[in-house]
């Protein structure tokens, strides 16, 4: 008669010997590399914190170190406070002091004959709120967004563009956002692209965005995004989607640094606006290759390197028609750091 709990039996002392086994192994080849920093030398470490976030993951845990699973297979970051800010319960920024502030550089660059505009880059979870557990709801209260781009309108100082409404149009149509990546893909780069171009038309009317059907949209191989990076999970991946030019026009040069003046692109024998752009790692996910399409000249640098290059002396020697100043929504309250440092006098 066949006996199904011995079977179990068998099963279970085998998968209790294999455990053991592996753990001797790994702490064999682990202790070969010295145990003075033991927990960074572990045998196969990123392999088997993968390994045990998968299988997590299979047993239907949905909460990991920096990173949330929502529904239809998106993920959600959440470090840098950022589920926080789509729950508003992060502290208030400094409006009145952010308002002051940008208003003594837009004063400064208006009579340098310079446009400002400050874009905000919105939290995947502001865009696609649905796709979170239904556990994560926002308090009934205005977002710091909204408070921000309400009190700067009061001021009346209009240089700061949310590209919300824009990318929540959009997502009714087609995917913005990766699903497996904190950042918008190549589609919702396109549409911030978009929305800058022709919020600088009033100011400079030969600017004009290149339709889709100028260019070329490249979906690549799956690769791996920052989410299951984190998680360090390699199994998970997604396609990376971006529109190019159907024959390339911009000259670039990539710099080494890639925490400060990081990239300079041109466009030859052109007549076209000239761009100094601050940013962070959205206008990294082919936002800066979109814009440099529509300026004569572009130079990019990472916002942690925009209090040293933010200057009197800086902006005459690039000489820009437009200085765009890219934040993320989560991030907003760093605004007044990075522009604490400029003074017109």
């Amino acid at each position: 008669m066949f006996n199904l709990s011995s079977l179990r039996y068998r099963y279970t002392q085998f998968f209790v010997l294999f455990l053991l086994c592996s753990t001797v192994y790994v702490m064999t080849q682990s202790i070969g590399s010295g145990i003075t920093n033991f927990q960074d030398n572990l045998y196969k470490k990123n392999f088997l914190i993968g390994t045990a976030n998968l299988l997590r993951i299979k047993m239907g845990d949905r909460v990991f170190t920096g990173a949330l699973l929502g529904k239809d297979g998106w993920m959600e970051y959440t470090g840098e406070g950022n589920l926080d800010d789509f729950q508003n319960k992060k502290h208030s920024i400094d409006n009145k002091n952010i308002a002051k502030k940008l208003t003594t550089l837009n004063e400064y660059l208006k009579s340098q004959g310079i446009t400002l505009l400050i874009v905000v880059a919105p939290n995947k979870a502001t865009i696609y709120p649905d796709k979170l557990p239904e556990q994560i709801k926002s308090l009934p209260i205005q977002s710091r967004l909204d408070s921000l781009v309400s009190y700067l309108e009061n001021e009346k100082l209009p240089v700061l563009l949310n590209l919300g409404p824009a990318l929540k149009t959009s997502r009714q149509y087609l995917d913005v956002y990766y699903k497996t990546d904190t950042h918008w893909n190549g589609h919702g780069a396109y549409i911030a692209y978009t929305t800058i171009i022709n919020s600088l038309r009033s100011s400079y009317p030969e600017l004009k965005p290149y339709n889709t059907t100028d260019l070329d949209l490249v979906t690549s191989d799956p690769g791996l995004h920052d989410i299951p990076m984190l998680m360090q999970i390699n199994f998970i991946t997604e396609p990376f989607i971006y529109f190019q030019p159907r024959k390339p026009f911009v000259q670039t040069l990539p710099l080494d640094n890639y925490f400060g003046y990081n990239r300079s692109s041109w466009i030859p024998d052109s007549n076209l606006p000239t761009l100094l752009m601050f940013h962070d790692s959205f206008g990294d996910n082919s936002l800066n290759e979109y814009l440099s399409m529509n300026f004569e000249k572009s130079n990019f640098i990472r916002l942690q390197s925009m209090p040293q290059y933010l200057t009197k002396e800086t902006i005459q020697q690039f000489k820009p028609d437009v200085i765009i100043i890219e934040i993320a929504e989560r991030n907003l309250e760093q605004l007044k750091k990075y522009i604490s440092n400029f003074t017109s006098e």
